[in-house]
């Protein structure tokens, strides 16, 4: 084929499949064979833009301009440009500019010339390496080869261009039955994240033309949604498509293809194609209606639903449409997606006033939405009983009875309470039996109703706060190359993890330091950082600890982390400490003092002294109360670092915390900010920065979760850091949880930071930080010294200011009482009362003086200011009504 590769070189320069396919194909297997490695080291030659000469320019006519008369004339001049006041000087300007124009728009064309240009020789360079890639593929020795090679790894070559217009020259070089079998391997290696989807639309151009059939397979099917494809129309593409029927199902029943139906182009272009498809009768409206219906009812992230809702909701079923579907739409009232339930709800009422549901239905339906979170969907459920017998639907209103929200639970008392004369005997023996389980107002009153006695209150066992854990056994080398991964994986998030590894580092480094090096630095990543220099230098190898350019600059806390990593860093490159002092003792983050002491003994006698940073985390890390002993011991030590620990143990600094009040700022909403008093702090915890100053320059925060452990006996402090950050995140972003049981486990008095970061959390948008807020909050109760009094007073001003959303304060403090805190929700509710009261009626002001009479001590008289005057308001309204209930329930007290 030597002799003939001239030919082949033209024919991949000039782009034409046709005819390099008839040239393979006249070929025989020892000739391609021969072509191959020929073929596999060309690179087509680069196509350069044609240069672009436009022809000269064609004088214009100068206008002609009166002579005499009255004439006036408008010019647009430069700045500084004298205008002329003679015909002769108006000539002139008026050439100039003509002159000037037609100089701009020549530029204009040569520039869209020249784009012209490059994009055509792009589009060449482009064809060329396809007809190369069609030639490779046509001169591989198997099928097996020939996927092989589209599907190489970099390092094995560059990757084979392929598009469509190859398909009818490669079937002529190597023949249908040859393109079949390679079309069936494409078609099983169709779902390859990195080379299907760019492969697919070959893969199905080679696919029609041997008429293997459509796609079989759900990688497929979704690459064939995925690709691009109609010109101008996707509906007329997809009308005339014969594999359309077949592709319809996998949009509704495959995971995979909804995915690709969900995302891209497809989720835009798709939808309306299916509708003119469905309006012109190509696809029965029927089939996308089940299809939506199934799709909604399999369930999955809202990404992923939403195309299929607004697919539903375009077509408008009729009511003859829904008829069929009952079963589904009630299956479809318990989705995670409110705006699906409420379709599903719309369309089963719409069906009743046509054709009555049957009562088991009716009971399936109730059962469904009273077990709902959305007030609204909930209520207007309630609203629709009201028209039907309570005897049929009474197991379905005991859900509702046990709704988290107090304000729905009522709602359906008073529905079984109007059907209350009608109900059997049998029916009122069930309510009776519901009793036990209930608890709070509704269960009182409902007990009334029945004319039983209330439930006693659940004994719960007074909670006593626990020691802290012990710190889990130090890592060994195997261990500590696991967590290592997790790190560099994930971060650093977890403060008891990150203290093993910098213990495990030191224990790996003054071991078999052959064996660290084997197993590490195959870890150490290509980044730089203190993380990777400290890991490094365990091995006794070094890496820059330079850190990669911040945005603003990082908080003092923030700085003294690093700083610890990176003085660990340079003390394995030289000589590793026996051991850390900071390690900690518990999970709470205290160092044992005697430990302590003992290694700075240690280190007097044997001549080492210990880094400033990690003598720094020991004395923050002190418990709150050391044994005399200690004192003793530590008084007797003469190197520094060891009167520096003595001096730690006798001076105890509580520095001052407050809140102020920040208004809006520019592009930040206002909020009340903790403010710490520097004065008497180390360097590593003082902030100097004033309220202002922290909402707007939050600085980099790496490593918050590991805040909390920094100065475990010192809760205010670090709340008073944590604070800004917590705030900020209340309605949007979002916060590590562990930093709130980080500081329920610490130590120290509370103060207004503390209370603070407590009423932000209770009130975050995300659910998982309101329940780790109220999970926090029961540890706290259990503590002797505890008071959440605070809280509630941070409760009360920032929803009387609007900062917080007081419906989302509820749940969390429901689920405290629930675990017996009771105590601390009655600190918290009767001191956010008085303050939010005066204002009148807001969202689940109600809900909140129910919990507050739920909580409210039994054994002691109790008074919320403002709570008997509304009592005694003749008004009917929920706020009127929970206060009533409130006052009846402490009447007796």
């Amino acid at each position: 084929m030597r002799d003939g590769w001239p030919e082949v070189c033209a024919l991949i320069d000039e782009a034409d499949f046709d005819a390099l396919g008839e040239t393979l194909a006249g070929l025989d297997a020892a000739g391609r064979a021969t072509l191959l490695p020929t073929l596999e080291a060309h690179t087509p030659t680069r196509a350069e833009p044609k240069p672009v000469v436009l022809p000269p320019p064609e004088p214009e006519p100068e206008p002609e301009l009166p002579t005499s008369g009255t004439f006036g004339f408008a010019f647009m001049t430069a700045p500084g440009e004298e205008i002329p006041r003679d015909l002769a000087g108006i000539r002139a300007l008026m050439a100039r500019q003509r002159s000037q124009r037609q100089e701009r728009q020549r530029g204009f064309e040569q520039q869209r010339l020249e784009w012209r240009a490059t994009h055509e020789a792009r589009e060449l360079n482009e064809r060329r390496h396809t007809v190369l890639a069609m030639a490779v593929l046509a001169c591989a020795p198997t099928v097996a080869d020939a996927v092989k090679r589209l599907y190489r790894p970099w390092s094995a070559g560059p990757s084979l261009r392929v598009a469509p217009e190859m398909v009818p020259g490669l079937l002529r070089a190597r023949g249908a039955d040859w393109g079949a079998s390679l079309a069936r391997q494409l078609l099983r290696r169709s779902g390859s994240r990195i080379r299907g989807a760019a492969h697919w639309p070959f893969t199905e151009a080679l696919m029609r033309a041997v008429g293997t059939g459509p796609p079989d397979t759900s990688a497929a099917v979704a690459q064939y949604v995925g690709m691009r494809r109609g010109n101008p129309s996707l509906a007329a593409a997809l009308a005339a498509d014969p594999w359309l029927d077949h592709v319809v199902p996998y949009l509704f029943d495959d995971d995979r293809v909804a995915a690709a139906f969900a995302t891209g182009v497809a989720s835009r272009d798709w939808p309306p194609a299916l509708l003119e498809l469905a309006a012109s009768g190509r696809i029965d409206r029927r089939v996308l209606i089940a299809g939506c219906l199934r799709r909604l009812r399999a369930g999955g992230r809202k990404g992923l639903l939403q195309p299929y809702l607004d697919l539903l909701k375009q077509l408008a079923p009729t009511l003859d449409e829904l008829a069929g579907h009952r079963q589904e739409l009630i299956g479809l009232l318990t989705a995670p997606m409110s705006t699906v339930a409420n379709l599903a709800y719309t369309g089963l009422r719409d069906l009743h006033r046509v054709s009555a549901l049957d009562p088991a239905a009716l009971l399936e339906i109730t059962q469904s939405m009273l077990s709902r979170q959305e007030k609204t969907l909930v209520r207007a459920h309630l609203k629709w009983l009201r028209t039907f017998p309570v005897e049929p639907l009474l197991d379905g209103l005991v859900v509702g009875l046990f709704h988290p929200v107090p304000e729905l639970a009522d709602a359906t008392l008073d529905l079984i309470e109007r059907g209350l004369p009608t109900l059997s005997a049998e029916g009122r023996n069930r309510l009776r039996d519901e009793l036990p389980a209930l608890d709070g107002a509704v269960a009182r009153r409902l007990a009334g109703l029945l004319g039983a006695a209330p439930p006693a209150p659940a004994a719960v066992a007074p909670r006593v706060a626990e020691p802290p854990a012990e710190m889990p056994p130090p890592l060994d080398l195997g261990a500590l190359a696991g967590e290592l991964a997790i790190v560099f994986r994930k971060g650093n998030d977890d403060p008891v993890r990150y203290e093993l590894l910098l213990d495990g580092l030191v224990r790996a480094a003054r071991g078999d330091r052959a064996a660290a090096e084997r197993v590490l630095r195959p870890m150490v990543p290509q980044w730089t950082g203190p993380w990777p220099a400290v890991v490094a230098a365990a091995t006794g190898n070094y890496v820059s600890a330079e850190t990669p350019h911040r945005w603003a600059e990082p908080h003092p806390v923030t700085r003294f982390l690093e700083r610890r990593v990176t003085e660990l860093a340079e003390r394995l490159l030289k000589e590793p400490p026996p051991a850390l002092l900071a390690t900690p003792a518990t999970v709470a983050g205290h160092v044992d003092p005697a430990r302590v002491l003992d290694l700075l003994r240690t280190a007097e006698d044997d001549g080492w002294q210990p880094g400033h940073a990690d003598l720094t985390q020991a004395i923050l890390r002190l418990p709150r109360e050391v044994n005399e002993v200690v004192h003793a011991g530590a008084r007797r030590l003469a190197s520094p670092a060891g009167r520096r620990f003595a001096a730690a143990l006798t001076t105890r600094v509580e520095p001052r915390t407050w809140v102020e009040e920040v208004g809006h700022q520019p592009y930040r909403t206002g909020r009340r900010i903790a403010i710490l008093d520097p004065t008497g702090l180390p360097a590593e915890l003082a902030e100097p920065l004033d309220a202002v100053q922290r909402i707007n320059h939050i600085g980099w925060t790496g490593g918050l979760p590991l805040w909390p452990m920094i100065a475990p006996s010192h809760r205010e402090v670090m709340a008073a850091h944590l604070q800004p950050f917590v705030a900020a995140a209340v309605e949007r972003g979002t916060i590590p949880t562990g930093i709130l049981s980080g500081l329920a486990t610490a130590d120290g008095p509370p103060g207004p930071a503390m209370w603070s970061t407590m009423a932000y959390a209770l009130a975050n948008h995300r659910q998982p930080v309101r329940l780790a807020a109220g999970d926090a909050l029961i540890t706290l109760a259990a503590r002797p010294d505890w008071d959440s009094a605070g809280i509630g007073s941070e409760i009360g001003a920032l929803a009387a200011a609007g900062r917080i959303v007081l419906q989302r304060v509820v749940p969390p403090l429901t689920e405290v009482l629930r675990a017996g805190a009771r105590e601390a929700v009655w600190q918290v509710t009767s001191a956010a009362l008085p303050m939010l009261l005066p204002a009148g009626a807001r969202p689940a002001l109600a809900d909140l003086v129910t919990l507050a009479a739920d909580a409210a001590p039994g054994n002691r008289p109790v008074d919320v200011p403002g709570l008997a005057a509304l009592a005694a308001d003749p008004r009917r309204n929920r706020l009127t009504e929970a206060a009533r209930r409130f006052t009846a329930r402490t009447a007796g007290t």
